[in-house]
């Protein structure tokens, strides 16, 4: 377990360096959570204080969070697969899901550095003001909700590794993503044929949780979206591990593992 622990935090250390060298990886993170910021609290400019607060203070950082998180770690595979290391990781006594499971948290870290900079700038340029309900609620949301975009960054990551086909499907993903688990606005403006697709991703159920917190609601309704968002992580995290294990089977018996 401590040899574990070890791989993943020297993984996540070269990560974090690693990252910062690439330009694309910088706008993501210092430029993106500003037009990001800037346009969504115009949209929002004139309306309450919590809506403001939901869909612009949170809904920007999380959106550059899901970025740094989600697609940053996926497109790692692939960035692997081209410099021609993906088959040296794979083997290296480290384990290949600890490597990458490092390369996930280093991602993570910049993804934090992006919703405090949009954070930051909300705050500083609009001056809306908001109270909090249940600041409690509101880390346990931010824990989870960080958790889960981690097993999704797992879970796609071991999707790339076993297809090169799914970096187009990523792209075209990201921003249908703000819009399907209300980010950006609430999940109920959606025609509800689409709303069943929102509630299997757990964005949606995080964001729900920041709502609560916000404005306050139900016990039972906190603890619905709690228990929601936990299983859907823990059903993330299960299927990434299935996944890996899928890689394995190819890499060992087909070794079509760097093979475009």
């Amino acid at each position: 377990m401590q040899s574990k622990f070890n791989v993943i935090i020297a993984c996540l250390k070269q990560q974090f360096s690693q990252s910062f060298g690439r330009s694309m990886f910088r706008f993501c993170i210092f430029g993106q959570p500003i037009i990001y910021g800037l346009i969504l609290g115009m949209m929002y400019l004139n309306r309450s204080g919590e809506e403001f607060l939901i869909y612009v203070l949170f809904g920007s950082g999380i959106v550059s969070f899901w970025s740094s998180i989600c697609f940053s770690s996926a497109s790692d595979i692939n960035r692997e697969r081209f410099m021609g290391t993906l088959e040296s990781i794979f083997v290296a006594p480290a384990g290949f899901k600890n490597i990458i499971i490092g390369k996930i948290i280093g991602n993570t870290f910049w993804g934090l550095v992006s919703m405090i900079i949009s954070s930051t700038f909300v705050l500083i340029v609009f001056r809306k003001p908001f109270t909090i309900d249940s600041p409690l609620l509101l880390a346990t949301a931010f824990l989870l909700m960080t958790l889960s975009f981690i097993a999704i960054a797992l879970f796609m990551a071991g999707l790339f590794t076993l297809s090169r086909n799914t970096r187009l499907v990523m792209n075209s993903l990201e921003h249908p993503i703000f819009l399907l688990c209300g980010i950006v606005f609430p999940v109920e403006i959606l025609p509800r044929f689409i709303q069943p697709i929102s509630y299997l991703l757990s964005p949606t159920w995080a964001i729900k949780l920041l709502r609560l917190s916000v404005i306050g609601g139900h016990t039972k309704e906190k603890f619905f979206y709690l228990v929601g968002l936990s299983i859907l992580t823990l059903l993330y995290w299960f299927l990434g591990h299935l996944l890996f294990k899928k890689i394995d089977y190819k890499a060992r018996v087909k070794a079509t593992l760097g093979v475009y």
